[in-house]
């Protein structure tokens, strides 16, 4: 895997929503929770050891049951604020990386690399780190606890390992509930901080857990953690059947209170565990589809939200790789479309253009500046570039509204073709009416040029219908896509007539029999043009 860039200070979040209180209450809150549990599960079993303690205290007098109960209350609440006491010392050793570069980024520092790939280390593993904590507490805390009231005679040797055994079960449904919410945590709001870009999955040293593990784990835990402490309190209340005295309904009753205690607490402890693996889970796919539904909107400045390092995480760095490259794509394909009109380009992209060529039929158009030679040699060369986008933008605009192609500008000359590649059949027409929004685009200009004190433009237009070849030309390492044939080289023929005729707008016979439509034009004598065998019958437009 490639080593993660070092993010700096500028490209990062904004730090301020960013805080590891959250931590302290996850991991608080899932070994109070444990300790509970524990202690409900201890009161509702019908052991030797708990109906004993109950029958003591039912004994006693009022005063003396309150005193009694208050310290038992006392003693449980102390336990719990040691142990999450440990809990918050742990969670402030573990996170002192993240912590100390949070601390100079809020000062307005650029945290040292060193420390920053710490930090981003601790982060990932973090939640595995817990983990090895707070269950190696589950497995040695019960036993120091239940064993050393075995040994001051508070209890029998079997009833202390019991208990030690139960604790350390339902340690391990609070540590994995920690586990995963601390994960989450770290997800919303710690990860996109310290990751910006993603790529967890580069990260050296950093642990992982993949999603078939996850579902595992969910499986094991919701299932046979429940059934080894109802199999090992069975065994308990088996063993101590042996040598006491009850009644069948008592033994009974006592089953089906801890039994149904032990489901409600699994009901609830396997939606929690439930709810937390599949937001693991679900919640980047999730992501990754609104993303996707973005791109498929034109969005390609979003990215995949990446906040894990398992295949999930993986995926999502590749799915960022792509949308780059989509973007980095259209971004070509847009460019490319200044250079070519969006047809072409498109022909092009797609690998629909033969390299031999399609011959189709289709109306060519050509217009030509005049008297462009004394223009450039009067005018600064700023002045000849501005007058020719001008011109360009104007004409181009023309052609584009009925649907024309201009192949290419060639000194104050363009080359337009209506019919290809996208073949349409009144493409004669089309030519025709371009020709005229042409004609009012230069009256427009030649306003604009007037107001400024500029000289007005002037051109000549022809046109001419046939077939024609359409396809890729030039060398093989360098390709153009052109039309060829005799069809273009009359059309350019005719343009130069219409300085002869004096006109602006002239069409070939040819045209005039491919127009569905009906236009103002003015036949004129046959002309023999350069290049051509037979002389050509031409129309001026009107």
């Amino acid at each position: 895997m490639a080593e993660i860039k070092q993010v700096r200070l500028s490209e990062r979040p904004d730090p301020n929503g960013v805080s590891l209180k959250g931590l302290y209450a996850i991991a608080a809150t899932a070994t109070a929770m444990g300790i509970i549990v524990v202690f409900v599960l201890n009161v509702a079993t019908p052991m030797d050891f708990v109906l004993n303690q109950l029958a003591d205290l039912s004994r006693k007098d009022s005063l003396s049951y309150a005193l009694e109960l208050g310290k038992r209350l006392l003693a449980f609440l102390i336990m719990i604020s040691v142990v999450c006491g440990l809990t918050f010392t742990a969670i402030h050793r573990l996170v002192q990386p993240i912590a100390g570069c949070l601390t100079e980024i809020s000062a307005g520092k650029e945290p040292p690399a060193e420390l920053v790939e710490r930090g981003r280390r601790r982060l990932i593993n973090l939640p595995f780190l817990f983990i090895g904590f707070n269950m190696g507490m589950w497995i040695l805390i019960p036993p120091m606890v239940f064993i050393s009231a075995h040994l001051i005679d508070i209890m029998e040797l079997h009833t202390s390992v019991v208990l030690s055994v139960r604790a350390s079960m339902v340690g391990l449904i609070s540590t994995a509930i920690a586990f995963f919410r601390i994960e989450s945590y770290c997800r919303r709001q710690l990860i996109p901080f310290f990751f910006p870009h993603g790529r967890l999955a580069g990260l050296k040293g950093a642990a992982r857990i993949p999603i078939s593990r996850r579902i595992r784990m969910l499986f094991r835990l919701g299932s046979l953690v429940p059934l080894t402490i109802l199999m090992v309190t069975l065994l308990t209340l088996q063993w101590e059947m042996g040598s006491a005295i009850i009644s069948v309904e008592d033994y009974g009753r006592g089953i089906i209170v801890f039994t149904s205690v032990l489901c409600i607490i699994v009901f609830f402890s396997g939606g929690v565990l439930n709810r937390v693996v599949s937001r693991s889970i679900v919640e980047p796919l999730e992501n990754m589809l609104e993303a996707v539904d973005s791109i498929q909107d034109g969005d390609y400045d979003t990215r995949i939200k990446v906040v894990g390092n398992d295949e999930i995480g993986v995926l999502g760095d590749a799915g960022n790789e792509m949308i780059k490259g989509l973007a980095e794509r259209e971004k070509l394909r847009n460019t490319f479309g200044r250079y070519v009109t969006p047809e072409i380009r498109d022909e092009i992209l797609s690998g629909r253009i033969s390299l031999e060529g399609d011959r189709r039929e289709a109306t060519v158009l050509f217009a030509d500046l005049r008297n462009f030679t004394p223009f450039v040699e009067n005018n600064p060369p700023e002045e000849v570039i501005a007058g020719m986008r001008a011109y360009f933008t104007a004409m181009h605009r023309a052609i584009r509204r009925h649907k024309g192609l201009v192949f290419q500008f060639v000194g104050d000359e363009i080359e337009a073709v209506f019919g290809v590649p996208l073949h349409f059949p009144d493409h004669a027409d089309a030519a025709v009416r371009a020709s005229l929004d042409m004609r009012m685009a230069l009256k427009e200009l030649n306003l604009e040029r007037s107001a400024r004190g500029n000289p007005s433009f002037s051109h000549g237009i022809g046109i001419h219908s046939g077939k024609v070849l359409a396809g890729n030309s030039g060398s093989e390492e360098q390709s153009a896509y052109a039309l060829i044939g005799n069809t273009v080289n009359v059309a350019s023929r005719i343009q130069a007539l219409t300085r002869e005729l004096d006109c602006d707008i002239l069409v070939s016979q040819e045209t005039v029999d491919e127009l569905q439509g009906s236009f103002r034009m003015v036949k004129q004598p046959p002309k023999m043009v350069k290049g051509y065998s037979r002389s050509v019958i031409v129309h001026r437009i009107l």
